[in-house]
């Protein structure tokens, strides 16, 4: 039985040496929804079946030798340790393309903040957080209690699916999801490195059983 990875791979080949976005992919072979494309390309560029680059913030793949590649365009972590602002700009890019859909800033019913996150519909609501420790190491009380506001607004919006990203510091949404994860349901954690890296984080209160995660360069591989 042909697996949705198959059909990916088979596409590209077929097109071959054309290249082909994940969205181009979707719409060509019966895999969905894009998130699962995305995970996809990745995965088979990790395993070096497939070529990928970005070009005009958007990423295309291909199966051998590409017809127009331009050079490499530099990734955030070339210009050394992000801004929050920074920060939330290039999550947003990332998040657009795995979740599919173009993220604006905005508000969502009645709930009075503005979310870095919003998709056109309304369905996909999320923030960025560029956090660290107390002094590298000491837990944050403050910030922990920015994301739990921040969990109990995005509870409010009625959206079909919500989110969290984190950067800077991984060990911040980590030790919240370790003393608090039994009050969280329907948020997902993310982390995203400065170098584009996106992993979603294990709620250890979580009930359904958990599989081993595989990080892998702009999206996140479950095994």
């Amino acid at each position: 039985m042909m697996t949705n990875r198959d059909k990916v791979l088979r596409h590209l080949r077929s097109i071959s040496p054309q290249a082909a976005t994940n969205s181009q992919i979707r719409r060509a072979t019966p895999v969905e929804p894009h998130q699962q494309v995305f995970k996809i390309t990745r995965r088979l560029m990790r395993e070096r079946l497939i070529k990928g680059e970005k070009r005009a913030g958007e990423w295309f793949f291909w199966v051998g030798e590409g017809d127009t590649v331009p050079a490499p365009i530099p990734t955030s972590s070339s210009a050394g340790r992000m801004t929050p602002s920074g920060f939330q700009a290039f999550a947003g890019g990332v998040l657009s393309e795995y979740y599919g859909v173009a993220f604006d800033a905005g508000s969502v019913t009645t709930v009075p903040k503005v979310f870095d996150f919003v998709s056109p519909d309304g369905s996909i609501v999320g923030d960025a957080k560029y956090y660290t420790r107390v002094g590298g190491k000491g837990w944050p009380p403050a910030k922990v209690a920015t994301i739990s506001e921040h969990i109990w607004l995005l509870e409010h919006t009625g959206a079909a699916e919500k989110f969290l990203v984190f950067g800077n510091d991984r060990e911040v949404p980590r030790m919240w999801l370790q003393k608090y994860g039994a009050l969280l349901s329907g948020i997902d954690f993310y982390f995203l490195t400065d170098g584009g890296d996106l992993e979603e984080l294990v709620n250890p209160a979580s009930e359904a059983p958990q599989r081993s995660k595989e990080v892998i360069r702009g999206t996140v591989r479950r095994v």
